[in-house]
């Protein structure tokens, strides 16, 4: 891509005949437009492309001698005010590849536009090589031209004699976009994406999408780390306003997660750098989302290890690693265990136990976390079935779910499928989902809680005050209970934590909707002769019991009261 057009020198006459001059030297079809997009003057290509003499071309606007639709697609770019590139048909049956790049003045500010038109061979087909390796979504150059561009520079990177960065730019959860809102809203925040990139970067820098929600920058003017760190900065920010597409209810809210790979220091060849930058991505995602990560040899170890976890990962859900143990929810009403809580644990031939904090945001973010929950889903049901075959007293067991896999659409067949088989009963399932999902949940989710909540399954709003949920609108949720987090439990005795004042405020705020209340991680005589003095409904936690193989729970239920 050609680089930004800066005046020549502080003279504007002497300007504009070095301009006009360059013009006609140029091989391809040429036009200088003003600020407002008016020709100020074209080169003979671009008459013989138009067909149309420069007398009947100066002083119109650019857009208004082409065909209608290559017009709209014109205007909308210089309203962008970034460089563009398209395929367009700019007469009957003559299909061309416009540029446009702005030409800067003394201020920096966008003083006209050059726009290079060059024509496409029809008779080589519809679309010859060079047009086909563009993206019809976005306009961009795909991966294999974003290649070819890069070619010069990387050469000039080989002998030393220039720098040049790669920025791999992913959209962090733009499947729940597709998922939520349908395809036609992902494509506009893609478009939107595209053109929020250009507008961040120097015409001079090229830009592309490689995949769905993956895009490529490269630069080769810049050389200090501060200057790239800035750069990134840029254009995560840029992602980070939200998005207001038509269609959509809401803004749509997103981050960008950026992997940063340099040449010569990190490979010469451009698939190679492209390789690296992926995955430095890889990287950053796996530690926050919104963040940048730079390729260096350990971050090559740090991604090859966090992929050879996700394939055991893979092998323990095959191979049957991943094991469910029951933690006991007591009445503190009787005394006696009224519900399991199903907690997944991941049994590892190297490592032993692995705690769901250590591979559950893994799983997410490799696409497992859906047939990890059908697992989970699946032996929790049939182990209630074989509890109550043997004679067990009517309780329920409960399972923790994502808002993304409520969302999946065959989620409500899937678990009346799986309710089916096992033969429980719907109201001995409960289901147990974070406040802030249920808060934040799209229509589509709140629809399905509807729907699950019709079979008669149990719904409660697990770590209830971490999120920001208020009386008026929880009351319009379709809940049954409500779970005090852990860290207001950890803190009721404290008289600085202002814990206990919290707990009793949720447990006040369940009792006023009619909800269950449910403490967590409740560790101490302390803790739960205040929990029982604010009439909280069910207690569970290391005081009552650690999380208990089937054998061993049943056990314990056999007992009876147990407080």
């Amino acid at each position: 891509m050609m680089p930004p057009v800066k005046p020549s020198t502080e003279n504007p006459q002497q300007d504009a005949i070095f301009m006009t001059a360059l013009l006609h030297l140029m091989e391809d079809a040429c036009a200088t437009l003003d600020a407002d997009a008016r020709i100020t003057s074209v080169n003979a290509g671009m008459e013989q492309i138009l067909n149309v003499h420069q007398s009947k071309l100066i002083g119109n606007r650019m857009a208004d001698v082409l065909p209608d639709a290559a017009s709209d697609r014109i205007n909308d770019a210089i309203a962008d005010g970034c460089a563009w590139e398209a395929r367009l048909e700019v007469l009957a049956g003559r299909t061309a590849r416009m540029q446009l790049y702005p030409a800067y003045d003394s201020s920096g500010g966008i003083g006209g536009w050059v726009a290079i038109v060059r024509l496409i061979d029809q008779n080589a087909g519809p679309i010859d090589s060079t047009t086909s390796a563009y993206d019809p979504l976005t306009n961009l150059p795909g991966r294999e031209l974003v290649i070819s561009r890069l070619g010069l520079d990387l050469q000039n990177a080989r002998i030393g004699e220039q720098q040049v960065t790669l920025l791999c730019v992913d959209i962090d959860g733009f499947d729940a976009v597709n998922r939520d809102h349908g395809r036609a809203t992902g494509d506009q925040v893609l478009i939107e994406t595209a053109k929020r990139l250009g507008r961040s970067l120097r015409a001079s820098n090229i830009i592309g999408r490689l995949q769905e929600d993956m895009f490529i920058v490269a630069i080769a003017d810049i050389r200090s780390h501060e200057q790239i760190n800035a750069v990134a900065q840029r254009l995560i920010e840029a992602i980070a306003v939200p998005f207001k597409v038509k269609g959509a209810r809401h803004p749509i809210q997103l981050t960008a997660s950026i992997g940063i790979a340099i040449a010569p220091e990190s490979g010469s060849d451009a698939d190679e750098l492209i390789g690296h930058a992926q995955t430095a991505v890889d990287l950053a995602k796996s530690t926050a989302t919104g963040t940048y990560q730079f390729y260096t040899n350990q971050t090559g170890v740090e991604i090859r290890e966090r992929r050879s976890r996700v394939n055991r990962l893979r092998r323990a859900i095959d191979d049957g690693h991943l094991q469910l143990l029951y933690q006991p929810k007591v009445s503190l009403a009787s005394g006696k265990i009224v519900a399991a809580e199903a907690l997944i644990r991941w049994q590892d031939p190297d490592s032993g136990i692995i705690m769901p904090g250590e591979f559950i945001p893994m799983a997410e973010d490799a696409g497992l976390i859906d047939p990890i929950g059908q697992l989970v889903l699946i032996q929790a049901c049939e182990t209630l079935a074989a509890w109550q075959k043997g004679g067990m007293p009517f309780l329920r067991i409960a399972v923790n779910v994502s808002a993304r896999e409520i969302a999946r659409p065959s989620f409500y067949d899937d678990l009346m499928g799986i309710i089916r088989d096992s033969g429980i009963e719907p109201d001995s399932l409960e289901l147990e989902i974070t406040e802030s999902a249920v808060m934040e949940g799209a229509e589509d989710v709140i629809r399905s809680l509807r729907e699950i909540r019709s079979l008669g399954v149990h719904l409660t709003a697990d770590d209830f005050g971490t999120g920001y949920a208020s009386l008026s609108y929880l009351r319009n949720f379709p809940l049954d209970g409500i779970k005090i987090d852990t860290t207001f439990v950890s803190d009721i005795v404290n008289p600085d934590g202002g814990g206990g004042g919290l707990a009793s405020a949720v447990i006040a705020v369940g009792h006023c909707l009619d909800m269950n209340v449910v403490a967590e991680g409740v560790e101490t005589e302390d803790q739960l002769d205040f929990l029982r003095w604010r009439d909280c409904d069910e207690v569970q936690g290391f005081l009552i019991s650690e999380p208990l193989s089937s054998e061993a729970f049943t056990a314990m239920v056999d007992k009876g009261a147990v407080l």
